[in-house]
């Protein structure tokens, strides 16, 4: 009697836990589910502004070895074009020493009016500007390797495996250290 008595207490405490067990499962999903969506969330806001950093060389050996790369300067006003100015010429310069001028695009964007101007053959032989919007450009220079030239009043470079970007004030243009590196 004492027995079965103590196998009804069993089968009694069981059931209590898998009650309390089902009661808890809900909340534990929620949980889970909820942490989830929560990093989800917090990775696709703040992706973009990750540094995704890579090693210069890893940088430099994906742009030198692909078929075609791209170097973009964005300006928003007149003096900022003229001191991206002499980096730019410098980095294609120092470019087309290593590769065909043929297989360099070359994207100049005015950010105040999103335009941008470029030349649909490269720059090999005949360059017979074009002008269209900015977001055309954006679009080209982000499917092949690129350096992009941003006017800023700090100076920083942050580096993927296939995209450079330079921010730099007038001092830093005109040096352009980046046309060295290249090289």
């Amino acid at each position: 009697m004492i027995r079965m008595a103590e196998k009804k207490q069993t089968k009694q405490n069981k059931g209590a836990k898998r009650e309390s067990h089902q009661r808890r499962n809900p909340y534990l999903y929620a949980a889970v589910v909820i942490v989830i969506v929560a990093a989800a969330l917090v990775l696709f806001l703040a992706g973009p502004a990750l540094n995704v950093s890579v090693p210069f060389s890893t940088f430099k050996a994906n742009f030198q070895s692909a078929a075609r790369v791209s170097v973009t300067a964005t300006y928003s006003n007149q003096s900022q074009y003229e001191a991206e100015s002499p980096c730019f010429t410098s980095m294609l310069e120092v470019i087309a020493h290593s590769r065909k001028a043929s297989t360099i695009d070359f994207f100049i964007i005015d950010s105040s009016n999103a335009t941008c101007t470029y030349s649909a053959t490269g720059l090999g032989g005949s360059v017979s500007p074009v002008t269209t919007n900015s977001s055309y450009c954006l679009g080209k220079a982000d499917s092949e390797p690129g350096i992009f030239l941003n006017y800023s009043t700090a100076n920083y470079t942050s580096i993927t495996s296939s995209r450079m970007l330079v921010y730099g004030n007038s001092a830093y243009m005109t040096r352009c250290p980046i046309a060295v590196e290249l090289n």
